[in-house]
């Protein structure tokens, strides 16, 4: 029998407010891992399926696997959140490395309303998310041109339940999905959506009114994750939760897995291992699988804490799995069969994420924490290679391209520095925009970068 376990912490979130308005990975066919005398989970803790280990754990095979898997993410467009990919770019494609408002902007746009989404585009068009209204009373999907980057359309709907609009609660956190048919939208009122590339409604669910009103005093944050049998919505909050596949064409249930109540803003990842495609959850003390083909649960790793916002990031074989506590940011390698629950490979001592996910890019692992401090992790052992502060906290995932890695800072200074051993600061840029920096997305030759209520793209005009 399969426990599913979640343990929360609030605090985190509630810092998270505070600040936000007061201001494809194959299996792995290695030897089994060396025992080693490191890495023990806190007292009390069932010991399921972690094992102790050298940092040798992760073999050469695995690190090469993982280098392949980072190569075919980037090529995918960036339909979804993270791409599902490691957000690492090959030296030959190009983005700036610098910007300003005289310089490398391609188009600036004003977004209706207010969210804190990330950007996603597919087939040409921009989509973003966002809310109006003193209860929510609004929600809305705006389309754009990505070349141009003018409104081709905005979609509003009235939301299925009234939340006041205050600086303790999300708004439209979630970020869509889309594809060359529609865009797929969530939001914390319940409402999960698709609209047609002309901007008219395919489908709509209201999950509150189906399975009841979402809990919890901060909303609910997790995105959307496409699969091969339709849409993942995560819903995990103080009331008895629930993953849920919904059919892309009409919207109705492909399959329901219900869950313990308890809070998670990471979105699910989804991997193929042994033939099987799969769906990682982080959900506070655990990372849960389920095979996406029925919502059947295949295994859960116990040990962990804190692992509820950053989300799991696929590697060759296996997954790093970030937390906003020290010592339960780790890197676990799948075992042999689908249902085997996975090794960790190794531990970071000092490292950890908080609202960002982490970055593997080049054989390295890098992690933003709570304090802003960046940490560069060898990808193959753990073992930390730098760490420095930042200028501020980092909510929107980092990027690496090439020789480069950008931290996107909230307050929106964007860090790049070079993808190497050392910490070397390349470049420093800021636009003088209004608002908080909340998401980035990859597409041809630039970025999307999506603040409170204003759309940017950087790269050529």
């Amino acid at each position: 029998m399969i426990t599913l376990r979640v343990r929360v912490r609030m605090r985190s979130i509630r810092t998270f407010f505070r600040a936000d308005f007061q201001r494809s990975a194959g299996s792995f066919p290695g030897t089994p891992p060396a025992v080693g005398a490191w890495g023990t989970p806190p007292a009390g803790r069932r010991q399921t399926g972690i094992r102790r280990q050298t940092r040798e754990g992760l073999t050469r095979r695995w690190l090469l696997g993982s280098v392949a898997a980072q190569g075919m993410a980037w090529a995918a467009p960036w339909g979804e959140f993270l791409g599902n990919g490691s957000l690492s770019l090959p030296g030959g494609v190009s983005i700036p490395g610098e910007w300003s408002d005289t310089r490398n902007v391609a188009w600036r746009s004003v977004l209706p309303g207010y969210g804190q989404s990330s950007p996603v585009a597919s087939h040409g068009r921009a989509f973003a998310t966002g809310i109006e209204g003193p209860s929510k009373e609004t929600l809305l999907v705006t389309a754009f041109d990505l070349q141009s980057g003018q409104a081709i359309w905005t979609h509003r709907s009235p939301s299925s339940q009234r939340i006041t609009d205050s600086d303790m609660v999300s708004k439209a956190a979630p970020t869509p999905a889309a594809d060359d048919r529609a865009v797929y939208a969530f939001f914390e009122t319940g409402n999960l959506l698709a609209i047609g590339r002309d901007g008219t409604r395919l489908w709509e669910r209201r999950l509150t009114e189906e399975f009841g009103e979402f809990g919890g005093r901060h909303g609910i944050g997790s995105s959307l994750r496409p699969c091969r049998k339709g849409i993942l919505a995560l819903v995990a909050h103080d009331r008895p939760s629930y993953l849920v596949c919904v059919d892309r064409e009409d919207g109705r249930t492909v399959w329901k897995r219900d869950r313990p109540e308890g809070v998670s803003w990471s979105t699910p990842t989804v991997v193929t291992h042994a033939g099987r495609e799969i769906a990682l959850v982080s959900a506070g003390d655990s990372v849960e699988a389920y095979d996406t083909e029925d919502g059947s649960p295949l295994w859960t790793l116990d040990g962990l804490q804190g692992a509820f916002i950053a989300s799991p990031v696929p590697i060759g074989g296996g997954a790093i799995v970030g937390s906003s506590s020290k010592g339960h940011n780790v890197a676990i390698r799948f075992g042999t069969r689908p249902t085997e629950v996975p090794n960790v490979a190794w531990r970071a001592e000092e490292a950890s994420s908080y609202f960002s996910s982490p970055l593997v890019h080049r054989g390295r692992v890098y992690m933003v924490n709570k304090a802003g401090v960046a940490f560069c992790l060898r990808q193959q052992t753990g073992e930390e290679l730098w760490h420095s502060r930042l200028a501020g906290q980092c909510w929107a995932s980092s990027i690496g391209c090439g020789e480069r890695v950008y931290f996107f800072g909230v307050d929106g200074l964007t860090e790049v520095v070079a993808a190497g051993d050392e910490f070397v600061r390349v470049a420093e840029n800021r636009l003088s925009v209004e608002g908080r920096l909340y998401g980035a997305a990859i597409v041809d030759g630039g970025l999307l970068l999506r603040y409170g209520r204003e759309l940017v793209r950087i790269g050529s005009a």
